[in-house]
């Protein structure tokens, strides 16, 4: 440690404090009588003591400070890291794995004697230190690179060992990942580089959501290797109904170095999440079976949703809103009359109210059953429409006048619309459409209306809607103040070939009504519906009171069961206003979750469900990629050993003079103006003047 005094200013200045301090003391003593009597020693010594403090108080204006500089001595950091994937002892017996951890542990005893080390185990990710067991199911190279980066790049690295067979399944090419440091990078190449016979799936892509109904595609890539003349079956099994078989096709195999994508064609027949296995049927003396299937969960959704258009008596515009909305396969569509009553208005999601109420049809009991069930209406407004018990049936428009004539009336779109978003074709064109016929009136909006389109009466534009949407207390509603809608659908096909415009006008109207607000005062949800076997299952819960004011006061118990019936039991944890659980990983499987909380006395419950995917990953590709650790090696300046071969690495690591020490400096400064003892010098120089003066009777 080093310490220099150092000033803001020239060190000259101090030549000028010293003689402020001696000419001050000069001035005050040289012609005092006072101390005529005294002793000699006395005027010289007080002088001295004078010029001493007023030189030191000067020379601290200069703002002096001192300068520690402090050295450390780093010794070179060897970083020794191992793959503990599965797949890098897959083919190695106890006693071979017993003696690779003794001699991979002496390695690091060794290098420990001249440098630090440190231990380093990666497989799906990067952790310091040593771990017993080799059961990573996913092997990513480069994240350690990343790590090692992140992690050290401020330190002194002298020398990075991989200990590894090369496969990596995440991530990407090791190879192509920066080092940001100087250091060599030597590989323990592990594993078997033998392309022995084998036949596996190499890998399965899907999309991970189907809808009911439909039919979806999933593609399986087939290699063999080794196998010219094998056959084998290729066979997709639906592991929820017992295993039970969807697909066959028989593969021929030709080559050694076979590889083929087959496209399997299936059909979403139940929902929830779905375990599929696909899978290749072994053949005689094969490296491992372990790759011959590869399990994937494809979560079915049910999202069609049921559209009853009820109509007051025959008319062009039922068939083509039909059209129109079965456009989307996600909906059905059913045209009834209220005279047969051979419909249950609870099995549908959304009621379009064509001229109805009318005069002939008051549909009492279909609107009670609507109001009760806070089903979504839309109402279409016609000839026959009961003027007097539509203003009473919903909250969108209220229609005021006597009279009973109709209008032409065109469409004018409102471009302040918020509820949901319309292309700018719609926006442009169609206002151009042919006009629909309105009862004439005057149309007053409730407060919680907006206006999509407004109409354009003899080409003026009024505020008055023609499709309107409102959305009261969770009930969702929506007017068409007008009747031959089937025209503007002729008229798209006719100016556009196509009815694009009017299909995305009715789709998103029954989409905006079809949605439902979720009211409840307890709801719990999954980060996911499909989790890997390494991933964390994380659950989230809400509990509102009565004012809807999101609290978590009571405590939220969960239970999670697998598909034999085992629980785990856990209580979320408070997170700010709401609540969140980590619930760890879980095996493959199905499960079913179920939270439960009480508020003011009151239980409540939610439940819902998940599922988990082995990772396979491991059991694919067996054969050793020392081509890509050698590579790695040579990039960085070192070089790719076997396991026998370590004990040499480390006395050549260690024998070696480039691994270098490096010395570190650290400063810091202080002012001199924070030292204690320098006030306490200035104040005995006083203090000793004033006393001798005092002593000699100058006071």
């Amino acid at each position: 440690m080093i310490q220099n005094l150092h000033f803001q200013y020239p060190t000259w200045f101090l030549l000028i404090c010293l003689l402020l301090g001696v000419g001050y003391s000069l001035f005050l003593y040289f012609r005092e009588r006072k101390f005529d009597e005294a002793p000699k020693w006395t005027r010289p010594v007080l002088a001295v003591l004078r010029s001493l403090s007023v030189a030191a108080i000067a020379a601290l204006l200069l703002s002096p400070f001192i300068k520690t500089v402090k050295e450390d001595i780093q010794e070179a950091i060897v970083i020794v890291a191992q793959d503990h994937s599965s797949s890098v002892t897959s083919e190695m017996s106890d006693s071979e794995l017993s003696q690779f951890i003794a001699s991979s542990t002496a390695m690091t005893d060794k290098l420990g004697t001249k440098y630090e080390t440190k231990r380093l185990s990666f497989g799906e990710a990067v952790t310091e230190g040593s771990i017993d067991t080799f059961s990573q199911q996913v092997t990513n190279l480069s994240s350690l690179i990343d790590y090692v980066n992140d992690n050290y790049a401020d330190q002194n690295l002298g020398a990075l060992i991989i200990t590894s067979d090369g496969i990596y399944n995440e991530g990407k090419n090791p190879i192509y990942s920066k080092l940001n440091m100087t250091a060599p990078i030597y590989t323990v190449a592990m594993g078997d580089t033998t392309r022995r016979k084998d036949i596996l799936i190499k890998n399965v892509f899907h999309n991970k959501i189907a809808y009911l109904g439909d039919k979806f595609s999933i593609q399986a890539d087939v290699q063999a290797i080794n196998a010219s003349g094998e056959s084998t079956k290729l066979k997709v099994q639906q592991m929820s109904t017992g295993g039970k078989v969807l697909k066959e096709q028989v593969i021929k195999i030709k080559g050694d170095d076979y590889f083929s994508t087959k496209d399997i064609v299936l059909e979403a027949s139940t929902t929830g999440n779905i375990k599929y296995r696909i899978s290749v049927q072994g053949i005689k003396n094969e490296m491992s079976s372990a790759n011959n299937y590869k399990d994937i969960f494809i979560e079915v959704l049910d999202a069609r949703q049921k559209i009853l258009i009820l109509a007051n008596s025959p008319h062009p515009d039922l068939g083509a809103i039909k059209s129109l909305i079965t456009t989307n396969k996600n909906y059905e569509v059913d045209i009834k009359y209220p005279q047969g009553k051979n419909y249950n208005i609870n099995d549908y999601n959304v009621v379009i109210m064509h001229n109805l109420p009318s005069k002939t049809n008051k549909v009492v009991g279909d609107l009670d059953q609507i109001k009760r069930r806070n089903i979504s209406t839309l109402y279409v407004l016609g000839s026959q429409t009961d003027i007097t018990a539509f203003n009473k049936v919903q909250n969108v428009v209220s229609l005021g006048g006597n009279s009973t004539s109709l209008e032409n009336i065109q469409a004018e779109v409102n471009q302040s619309f918020s509820l949901f978003t319309t292309s700018d074709d719609i926006k442009r064109k169609l206002g151009q459409f042919p006009p629909l016929v309105t009862p004439f009136g005057k149309y007053v909006a409730s407060a919680t209306t907006q206006s999509l389109i407004n109409q354009n009466i003899s080409k003026v534009k009024t505020e008055y809607p023609l499709l309107a949407f409102s959305n009261s207390e969770g009930k969702r509603q929506a007017i068409l103040a007008g009747e031959g809608i089937w025209k503007w659908r002729v008229f798209d096909y006719l100016q556009h070939d196509s009815y694009l415009l009017t299909q995305e006008l009715v789709n998103k109207t029954i989409q905006y009504l079809s949605l439902k607000d979720d009211k409840r005062k307890f709801r719990s949800s999954n980060s996911k519906n499909i989790y890997k076997e390494n991933e964390s299952v994380i659950l989230d819960a809400q509990l509102y009171n009565e004012n809807y004011e999101s609290i978590n006061d009571p405590e939220v118990n969960v239970t999670i069961s697998n598909a034999g019936g085992k629980e785990f039991n856990f209580i979320m944890n408070r997170t700010q206003n709401f609540y969140t659980l980590d619930a760890g990983r879980f095996a493959e499987g199905n499960y079913r979750y179920t939270t439960r909380t009480n508020l003011g006395g009151k239980s409540y419950e939610d439940k819902g469900r998940f599922s988990v995917q082995s990772i396979q990953l491991e059991n694919f590709d067996l054969t050793a990629r020392h081509s890509v650790l050698k590579s790695l090696s040579e990039k960085y300046g070192g070089k790719m050993i076997y396991p026998n071969e370590m004990d040499a690495l480390a006395t050549e690591i260690v024998e070696s003079d480039s691994l270098k020490p490096v010395i570190f400096q650290s400063s810091k400064t202080q002012s001199i103006m924070h030292l204690r003892w320098l006030f306490f010098v200035l104040a005995g120089l006083l203090i000793l003047e004033w006393f001798i003066r005092r002593y000699m009777g100058s006071y």
